[in-house]
């Protein structure tokens, strides 16, 4: 086991990670944080770093994958939030 999440950092993760080269791992969950989902960074050790907590503002609940291009900026998609409650396509730049 690399990391136990405790719902303030992340409940029920979902989709592929992604390493990097120094072996960081980012990928989702779809609940937690604020109630809304994260995404994380995970080191080799396994300690976490949440990248960005979703407030239902600015979308709720992403799944599937992060895809990363190569500026090192992440993209995904949540099923909900947004201004109409209807998911959003994100970009988080690290």
């Amino acid at each position: 086991m690399l990391h136990n999440f405790n719902f303030s950092d992340g409940y029920f993760s979902n989709g592929e990670l992604i390493r990097d080269a120094a072996g960081d791992l980012y990928g989702m969950t779809e609940f937690g944080g604020l109630c809304c989902g994260v995404i994380f960074k995970l080191d080799p050790n396994g300690n976490e770093t949440v990248l960005h907590r979703f407030n239902a503002d600015d979308g709720a609940n992403p799944v599937g994958g992060l895809v990363q291009d190569r500026a090192g900026n992440f993209f995904g998609a949540t099923t909900a939030g947004g201004q109409f409650s209807s998911g959003v396509i994100f970009k988080l730049t690290p």
